[in-house]
């Protein structure tokens, strides 16, 4: 089993503490291959809006070198953990740089076949607050991009750092981490059998209409027909 790790900046702090909560109970069961990706380090370009991604394919987009190796670990994965601090009560901005160079891999464009098994876990940390909006915008990313299942866990520390959280609270984010965890795991471990969401389900169908109405040589349309979806071959 393989994990891949994103994280949403380079300090190792309080959310970082957390997804090591996370791997420490998960892979008490099995021998899980985790793979750590840093932002802004393994993906220093903000995404620049040219829409080369989307009107022509990914590999036109300038970052390619940077963006195709974290897709092609993120396909290769069976769960994706996305871990980002809050910062000015959303996503870090590496994190969102991330989030819009995936933007091409969505259900309204060109969703890859294998993310419609694949479990996710969004995690987040604020001294104060903000760790629910921060959790949704990771949370909608993976929603849209098919995934059968997303957990998340969000926790304010009421501290800088993370050797500064009180050890009371250090007990309780870890018992309700723990938990989570356990939940993650067994959604991992039986991924191929959980029928997939009906919000998923109805996200492919809309599209899947919309997408047969564009013209013919659109890359989305031809993306659709290869795959087969315009008949009666459904990935969920």
């Amino acid at each position: 089993m393989k994990v891949v790790i994103i994280y949403g900046n380079g300090r190792k702090g309080s959310t970082y503490n957390c997804v090591q909560i996370i791997k420490r109970t998960i892979g008490q069961y099995e021998d899980v291959k985790f793979e750590e990706i840093w932002l802004p380090k393994d993906l220093p370009e903000l995404c620049c809006g040219c829409f080369n991604c989307i009107l022509k394919g990914e590999w036109f987009c300038p970052h390619s070198e940077y963006v195709s190796p974290i897709v092609s670990s993120i396909i290769e994965a069976d769960g994706i953990i996305l871990a980002s601090p809050a910062y000015g009560l959303d996503v870090s901005g590496a994190m969102k740089t991330l989030i819009d160079h995936l933007c091409f891999m969505w259900m309204p464009h060109r969703p890859h076949n294998e993310m419609f098994s694949k479990i996710g876990f969004v995690v987040s940390t604020a001294a104060g607050s903000g760790m629910k909006r921060t959790n949704k915008t990771m949370k909608l990313t993976l929603n849209y991009m098919g995934f059968k299942r997303v957990y998340d866990f969000g926790s304010a520390v009421a501290a800088s750092r993370w050797e500064d959280v009180k050890g009371s609270k250090k007990l309780i984010i870890e018992k309700k981490l723990i938990k989570k965890s356990q939940k993650y795991y067994q959604s991992l471990v039986n991924r191929k059998k959980l029928k997939s969401r009906l919000s998923t389900r109805l996200t492919f169908t809309v599209m899947r209409k919309m997408i047969s109405g564009y013209q013919d040589g659109n890359v989305d349309k031809e993306y659709w027909k290869s795959m087969g979806w315009f008949d009666n071959v459904r990935p969920v």
